[in-house]
């Protein structure tokens, strides 16, 4: 795992100012209002709802979520313009925008790992006919899906990797990616499967489409998108100096199985305003432990 020297550094800051809060009130400093980064990605709006329930109510920190383009969150934080940011994809898929802020971010490393990204069309379309990226070079295939590949926004590393694929794979000279978002793409996936039509879309695990439609990753023979990512909390270098030590600490323990994430995900398409309370309800000796450090029995 690779989380880099800022992780370290968040980490023992964590205890220095765990260590300060015992000088009492006369050195507690009025709240700021955390400003939280959150990309309207389907997995990150119900993370970071649940983070602000958490937040606001077990440590009386108020938060104000934002829903900044990628590019710009990264941008953002850097500069100390968002308090905090979710989620920072690594290795791979934010590498361009990492390298550029590294050192100016505080890394409270990664909330969930075993993440991937991916290709992925209907599980009607036959395996023999199409189930790989070299197969998009058949007339059959590219007719059927009317030679689109369905994107997200163009902002994102999943983005930014399939226009690379779009140069690198001598199968896909004759075919279009569409830009637009994670729901605009979910909703021609939703049309296309509902009338039994070919359609190949821009996709992540975890993301709820999994559990809600019958479809697949397609093979990806030169691992263009990667394999597996981790998905990061990143916050401004001085995060420390600025909000108190059981945010930070907070912070620093929040972790997800891709299990609970996906779990999360699909209460907050049920219901968004349900969605937090019943994920701490279902686990609270997770969330007990991510608010005291304290690991019940």
């Amino acid at each position: 795992m690779i989380q880099g020297k800022n992780f370290w550094l968040c980490m023992l800051l964590v205890t220095v100012m765990t260590v300060t809060l015992t000088m009492g009130p006369a050195a507690a400093q009025e709240k700021k209002t955390l400003n939280f980064g959150v990309v309207a990605w389907s997995e990150a709006l119900a993370e970071g709802e649940l983070i602000k329930y958490i937040m606001e109510r077990e440590i009386n920190q108020p938060v104000k979520i934002t829903n900044p383009d990628i590019g710009v969150a990264y941008t953002a934080v850097a500069n100390g313009d968002l308090d905090l940011f979710i989620e920072s994809w690594l290795p791979m898929t934010h590498e361009a925008y990492w390298d550029k802020i590294a050192s100016k971010v505080c890394d409270f490393g990664p909330i969930y790992e075993d993440a991937s990204l991916g290709w992925a069309v209907p599980n009607y379309i036959p395996k023999e006919v199409f189930n790989s990226v070299a197969d998009m070079g058949k007339a059959e295939v590219k007719k059927k899906c009317d030679g689109k590949i369905i994107g997200i926004d163009p902002g994102s590393g999943l983005m930014q990797h399939s226009a690379l694929m779009m140069k690198k794979y001598p199968e896909l000279k004759e075919w279009k990616l569409i830009e637009g978002s994670d729901y605009a793409m979910v909703a021609s996936l939703k049309r296309a499967m509902q009338r039994k039509e070919w359609i190949v879309v821009t996709l992540w695990k975890p993301h709820f489409a999994f559990s809600r439609f019958d479809i697949r990753y397609i093979e990806e023979p030169r691992t263009i998108l990667g394999t597996e990512e981790r998905s990061h909390m990143i916050g401004r270098r001085d995060f420390m100096d600025v909000f108190p030590s059981e945010v930070s600490g907070f912070l620093s323990r929040i972790y997800f199985s891709i299990d609970q994430v996906n779990e999360l995900v699909d209460l907050y398409e049920k219901d968004e305003d349900t969605a937090a309370e019943k994920f701490i309800k279902n686990h609270p000796k997770l969330v007990h432990y991510w608010v005291t450090g304290e690991v019940s029995d």
